[in-house]
């Protein structure tokens, strides 16, 4: 830049001046309607903010009353060990055992129906015939491990920001189609004015 030259204007100045309500001349119709139509576009992604916060707040709320649901229909029996505890599918005899692996063991409990049998897992190595408890539902088989808090926040958490990135890129699709259309058509415009401004005077 030459020392004649002035500094450009800064960045958020220059936005202002692209917008609908410039008195710039050198504007055409066309561009107001981009620029009308770039700023309805970005209020409306800002006004999606709350909503899908609130859509967050609504899937956390029903998070949790499913697990309070799970907790408060699971409770805890005695089980039997039928075997000796085996290490986790993840790990070997001897190996490194990572945080969080835990060994298996056929149990068998009792239930109003009768005696059921399965694999759960075990905190600590244990030899069979010792009892250990385990959380069973009404009707007396094994439940799932049930959704801490934490979780059902990371997981509403990600629904807010998934359906505000999906709502966020149907607006904004569009208006990058009409803005391609809008520059080929002012690159066509100016190729014909340039055009004209080549033709010999009359």
């Amino acid at each position: 830049m030459r020392p004649d030259e002035p500094a450009p204007a800064p960045t958020p100045i220059r936005w202002w001046r692209l917008g609908p309500w410039s008195r710039n001349r050198l504007m055409r119709r066309s561009d107001r309607y981009e620029a009308t139509l770039v700023l309805l576009a970005a209020i409306l992604v800002l006004l999606l903010i709350p909503f899908a916060a609130a859509f967050g707040t609504a899937t956390h709320t029903r998070l949790q009353q499913q697990t309070q649901a799970l907790r408060a229909g699971v409770h805890q029996v005695p089980a039997v060990l039928l075997e000796d505890t085996h290490p986790a599918p993840e790990t070997t005899e001897g190996s490194h055992r990572t945080a969080g692996t835990k060994d298996t063991a056929r149990v068998r409990w009792s239930t109003p129906d009768g005696q059921r049998t399965a694999v759960v897992p075990t905190d600590n190595p244990t030899k069979a015939g010792q009892t250990i408890t385990i959380s069973v539902g009404a009707d007396g088989n094994l439940t799932g491990p049930i959704p801490s808090s934490r979780e059902n926040t990371r997981v509403a958490v990600t629904t807010a920001c998934g359906a505000w990135a999906l709502a966020a890129g149907a607006l904004l699709l569009p208006t990058a189609l009409a803005h391609a259309v809008f520059d080929r058509n002012r690159m066509r415009h100016w190729d014909r004015e340039w055009n004209q401004f080549d033709l010999p005077p009359r």
